[in-house]
């Protein structure tokens, strides 16, 4: 039997403890175990398939909320380096434009003093970026979780709301996220 001991599978197994049930996060992970030492196929495969058994499952939102809660990391450094900008700036056009002048991980849309688009020229996700070919939409919902992660940092006090209007696993040219306050 599958050793399920990838950090991918124990964060969507908490996840589904969190925000469904210990039956639900069971389930999955004795229908989708996922060792730590699988190979980027098996990890690509792997995020197809939960992803589809999180479609067939759950309702659009809580699909959403269940992979927001699978991010990776707290954003720390990338929001150090957005907050550098941010307190250079005499406006949110200037932030934007200097963080793209300097920056080439991500880039920043200005949309309105109360809308930006955070992208991504590549797909940065461990579990299936090594792997040509998509993956369900629902697999890209954890960068709302990374984003939310990261701006709820630089803009602290505001009410944050995260969507995903583009990947790059899903046939997107890049990977956007319109973050709106």
């Amino acid at each position: 039997m599958v050793k399920n001991d990838n950090a991918h599978s124990l964060r969507l197994v908490e996840s589904l403890r969190r925000n469904t049930s210990d039956a639900i996060a069971s389930e999955l992970a004795e229908l989708f175990p996922l060792s730590k030492s699988a190979t980027p196929e098996k990890k690509h495969q792997w995020a197809s398939e939960t992803s589809r058994f999180l479609e067939e499952h759950f309702s659009s939102e809580t699909v959403v909320g269940i992979r927001k809660d699978c991010k990776c990391n707290d954003g720390k450094s990338i929001a150090a380096k957005l907050l550098k900008y941010l307190h250079q700036a005499d406006s949110l056009q200037q932030f934007v434009d200097d963080f793209n002048a300097n920056e080439t991980f991500a880039s920043l849309e200005y949309l309105n003093d109360h809308k930006l688009r955070f992208c991504y020229p590549q797909c940065y996700c461990a579990c299936v970026k090594r792997v040509p070919g998509n993956v369900p939409k629902a697999w890209c919902y954890c960068t709302l979780g990374n984003a939310e992660s990261i701006f709820k940092q630089v803009f602290p006090q505001e009410d944050l709301h995260m969507t995903l209007i583009e990947s790059i696993k899903t046939g997107g040219n890049k990977c956007i996220i319109e973050v709106e306050w």
